[in-house]
């Protein structure tokens, strides 16, 4: 079945674009307050209404459902999200996402937000309402979520996010001795082998090797390292 909205878009009855004088902030609140037993959240953009729906869920307390935040590096890391991080109980139910997902509120893998490109330009909010649909958003929600780093926002703070610590890490994804890079810090091996072994349990890798590539995923370090490119270079 199908409907036209006001602007005389026709949609199918199962997926609605939000007209202008819809709040999609507001239609999605609606369906986290009706929530019996999850809600995912994917935010991919800072300044986004996504973005703003995760700040105000993260302010509150006591929710019924389980609340899962799926999020880009660089929206955990900025300073809006870390302020309302040190404060909320949801904490640990936030990821780091290590692919570009479409921003997406889905409740109970039954009803859903949709964020997408808009043809002419901007960007459009679709209500989805079909439980089918819903739950494949909720079932690619599963898998982004199952691949995806903690944020460990305690370690914001930490050694992981230092200079040394940044230093550190480089040198554990280049893959440069224990002793080549203490020498490299001037520092002694044991403090350095102390500072790897903190920095890894900071940010949640079990080996040396994978804390080299969740830095990567959690936005500390950039993809390739000065030291790699000089490398590729001195070849």
């Amino acid at each position: 079945m199908k409907s036209t909205q006001g602007d005389g878009e026709e949609v199918s009855g199962a997926v609605r674009v939000l007209d202008s004088g819809e709040s999609a902030v507001d239609v999605s609140g609606q369906l986290i307050d009706s929530a019996r037993s999850d809600v995912g959240i994917i935010v991919q953009a800072t300044g986004s209404e996504v973005e703003a729906i995760a700040l105000e869920l993260l302010s509150r307390s006591g929710h019924q459902a389980r609340m899962r935040l799926l999020c880009a590096a660089h929206v955990v890391h900025s300073r809006a999200f870390r302020a309302a991080l040190a404060d909320s109980a949801l904490s640990q139910t936030i990821r780091v996402a290590d692919a570009c997902l479409s921003e997406t509120v889905v409740v109970d893998s039954r009803a859903a937000v949709l964020w997408t490109d808009r043809p002419g330009g901007g960007r459009q909010a679709s209500l989805i309402s079909d439980a089918a649909s819903a739950g494949a958003l909720s079932s690619l929600f599963a898998t982004g979520w199952l691949t995806a780093a903690p944020a460990k926002p305690g370690a914001e703070a930490g050694r992981a996010r230092s200079e040394t610590g940044r230093r550190i890490l480089e040198s554990l994804r280049d893959g440069r001795t224990d002793e080549a890079a203490a020498r490299e810090l001037a520092i002694p091996l044991r403090t350095y082998r102390r500072y790897v072994a903190e920095i890894m349990r900071e940010i949640d890798a079990s080996s040396r090797f994978q804390a080299g590539a969740r830095a990567v995923q959690l936005g500390l370090l950039p993809q390739e390292s000065d030291g790699a490119n000089r490398g590729t270079t001195n070849a």
